[in-house]
């Protein structure tokens, strides 16, 4: 009779405290959850910070809070599951009464884009785990990444100095007119720039060290657009991301210069527009700002053929630096280009992999090839 009685006591004890902590276990439980910063950079190292506060008497005796973010958040030391752009991580907690606990996860943003955890799911129950219990809870965390900013000179090569057995590193973009000293001669320096009377006076040849280019100002054009005959989607996107990435450090380094800058590119930031983005012209940090954010948006996906927007953004290019970013060349690009040098604007071109129809070549000294790529042979290069 007395075990009887000890089992029944057992098991209302059991329910008891099953009852209790399945019911007020989310009761005054503070959650939050939040990106030590708003924005960053492709590359960088920030964290997720969770903070917990148990504002009652009642402990809670296990917590499990499932967090639900994006695959290109790599979360250190974690045992996350990742399916498709989808990252899941478990954290677990175990408050006392009136306890308050924070929690920072380090993470490494491997991709640019727009990161939104909106809702994360509270788990939790009774000291056994016989009853356990549910709840989502919304948070909207945000992040914002920026495309990362690459070495230009390490990985561009100038066309004008692919012949020879030695590369010289420069700056992508110099003045002919504002020479900024001299420098001793190196393989690949054409003649024209030899500095005559620092020859002289050093005994050795010196050629012209020339300053960075006074325009009124930038404009960067991107081609999303990763073949020539390509119906929205962009096929190839890895290399879509290297030009992304190349229009962030032409802007980055505008915004260094304090150089006024526009972005035009065919790419879009939302399914639904047809339209091309072109911005305006401006130096402030706040037009910067919003530049960054298109890139940090910005689609696979091309609204409109890449020369039919050269076509209609030349009659506004006059007297700035134009930089185009594409993977690839046509006839009526380089003749586009060609027609921009002539207006009066320094006209760059950062190739990212292809060459189109074989022996053509813009007139313009600044055409920039990645990885080595000769002029001329390109997978894709036509005869």
């Amino acid at each position: 009779m007395d075990i009887i009685a000890l089992l029944l006591i057992f098991a209302a004890v059991l329910g008891l405290q099953a009852y209790v902590f399945g019911r007020f276990c989310f009761y005054k439980l503070d959650y939050r959850c939040e990106f030590s910063v708003p924005e960053a950079h492709e590359g960088d190292n920030i964290y997720l910070i969770e903070t917990v506060y148990n504002c009652k008497l009642l402990p809670v005796p296990w917590l499990k809070v499932d967090i639900h973010s994006s695959r290109w958040l790599d979360f250190a030391g974690s045992c996350s599951v990742v399916s498709q752009e989808g990252r899941r991580v478990t954290s677990s907690f175990l408050l006392k009464s009136y306890q308050k606990t924070t929690r920072k996860w380090k993470l490494k943003c491997l991709k640019r884009g727009v990161f939104t955890t909106e809702n994360v799911t509270l788990v939790s129950g009774d000291l056994l785990n016989y009853r356990v219990v549910s709840e989502p809870m919304a948070v909207n965390a945000r992040l914002m990444v920026y495309p990362e900013i690459i070495d230009l000179e390490e990985i561009f090569e100038p066309v004008n100095l692919l012949q020879g057995d030695r590369i010289v590193k420069r700056w992508i973009v110099d003045d002919p007119f504002m020479v900024a000293g001299a420098r001793e001669y190196t393989a690949g320096d054409p003649l024209r720039r030899v500095h005559w009377t620092a020859t002289a006076r050093t005994g050795k040849l010196m050629v012209k060290k020339n300053d960075f280019t006074s325009w009124h100002g930038r404009t960067v054009l991107l081609n999303m657009q990763s073949v020539l005959y390509e119906y929205e989607d962009t096929v190839d996107k890895e290399m879509a991301e290297l030009g992304i990435k190349t229009a962030a450090t032409l802007l980055d380094r505008a915004l260094k210069e304090g150089t006024a800058v526009r972005f035009i590119t065919n790419g879009c930031t939302s399914s639904g527009t047809r339209d091309p983005i072109i911005t305006g012209e401006a130096a402030d940090r706040g037009h910067f700002t919003e530049l960054f954010k298109i890139l940090a948006r910005l689609m696979m996906k091309n609204v409109m053929d890449f020369e039919t927007l050269l076509d209609e953004v030349m009659p506004e290019l006059e007297n700035t630096e134009v930089a185009i970013v594409t993977a690839y060349l046509s006839r009526r690009i380089c003749e586009q280009a060609d027609l921009l040098g002539q207006a009066g604007n320094a006209v760059s071109i950062y190739l990212l992999d292809e060459v189109y129809e074989g022996g053509m070549k813009p007139e313009t000294d600044g055409l920039y090839i990645y990885k080595l790529q000769k002029f001329g042979e390109g997978k894709n290069s036509k005869a």
